[in-house]
């Protein structure tokens, strides 16, 4: 079996979602920058969304300690910062009450070929990266995560299917017409 690599960037400085391209051909990413390094973890539209609405309600549900202990990140650091960028294939947060800190451990898709047996997949590095940050950054994150997928293509208000810029056949209205539903 192939080492995997594990990063820890501790608590960072800035942690960003993005998204890059037009509605309906977007990609989109956590970017995490710290003293150790940065992360990009690429994601789909609806992971994104999932872990935007999930930092959001772990932040409201969580009341912050008074005073919070100070943070230790759980691996230590040797080295020069790091840079890792992937896909992801598995993402988990979860929060420090103690300190009142949010941390999200990503693992990529690694090259995973369904063909060649579980042999294969055990023989493949896997990439996993980790990062925490502070209750504030929670906020933004969750909030912007939820601004950017809202962002996209109009969604038809009878069949909910994407509304392309050249048009859409709703099968709601039987699909006859190439102008579609009216966007309101």
């Amino acid at each position: 079996m192939a080492e995997d690599q594990r990063v820890d960037l501790g608590l960072v400085d800035s942690i960003a979602a993005e998204t890059i391209g037009e509605p309906g051909q977007r990609t989109f990413n956590i970017t995490a920058r710290s003293s150790r390094g940065q992360a990009i973890v690429w994601m789909e539209k609806d992971q994104l969304l999932q872990l935007a609405l999930a930092i959001g309600q772990l932040s409201e549900d969580q009341k912050p300690p008074d005073p919070p202990s100070a943070f230790v990140p759980e691996y230590a650091h040797t080295g020069e910062p790091v840079s890792v960028e992937f896909k992801v294939g598995d993402m988990r947060v979860r929060y420090d009450t103690s300190a009142d800190v949010f941390t999200m451990e990503a693992t990529d898709l690694g090259d995973r070929d369904d063909d060649d047996g579980p042999e294969a997949t055990q023989a493949e590095e896997q990439v996993a990266v980790q990062f925490s940050f502070r209750r504030s950054h929670a906020r933004v994150l969750a909030e912007d995560g939820q601004k950017i997928v809202a962002a996209g293509r109009p969604r038809c208000p009878y069949c909910h299917s994407p509304i392309e810029p050249d048009g859409h056949v709703c099968p709601r209205s039987n699909g006859h017409s190439k102008a579609g539903v009216p966007v309101e």
